[in-house]
């Protein structure tokens, strides 16, 4: 399973009823994207949720790489280069996904929290830490479910969870969700993925 993100900073005076207008129009293209387990279309508003920017941050669970592959090469990855230029696109392996209490009922508010894997750690214990601490964050009231994924390129260590609320504010970046496609989330393999 693999994790991707893009993000497209925006001016501090960008209307961003101009993404929301975009993704209330463009989202549901990729409601039955094959390979897809999940988009979230996430945005970041200045002054919301603690955020002192304006971004549009999609971000995606892939099953395999084919459908990654076929969305970024020809797919309608396409339409966010036209629209904003060429964003650099994050990606990790996903080493866990674990569904929350609130599963069941549409998420509208994503939160993520990054590490680095300290370079005197050993990465095996440091990231079977990690996966305990996904597994007790989405046990919390309101959450919907959560994955963790790694770069092993840099060491860094992602956590992103969807909440039906609000993500806490141990998430230190947190987003508002425009539209969740969703079409393969229930075939997405749960728990510790090594």
């Amino acid at each position: 399973m693999h994790a991707m993100q893009y993000e497209i900073t925006l001016p501090a005076d960008y209307d961003m009823g101009i993404i929301r207008e975009r993704v209330a129009t463009r989202g549901h293209l990729v409601d039955d994207f094959a390979g897809l387990g999940l988009k979230v279309f996430g945005i970041r508003e200045r002054g919301v949720d603690g955020s002192t920017l304006n971004q549009y941050s999609p971000f995606y669970l892939w099953h395999d790489e084919a459908g990654m592959n076929t969305f970024l090469w020809g797919g309608p990855f396409t339409g966010i280069i036209d629209s904003f230029g060429r964003p650099a696109v994050q990606h990790w392996t996903v080493l866990g996904f674990e569904d929350g209490p609130a599963y069941g009922i549409p998420p509208v508010a994503a939160g993520k929290h990054v590490e680095q894997i300290p370079a005197e750690a050993d990465p095996v214990a440091f990231l079977g830490e990690a996966l305990d601490g996904l597994r007790e964050h989405v046990r919390q009231e309101g959450a919907h479910s959560g994955a963790l994924a790694v770069d092993p390129r840099s060491w860094q260590v992602v956590r992103y969870s969807l909440w039906r609320d609000e993500a806490p504010k141990s998430d230190e970046v947190r987003y508002r969700i425009l539209h969740l496609s969703s079409p393969q989330l229930d075939e997405l393999r749960r728990g510790r993925q090594w």
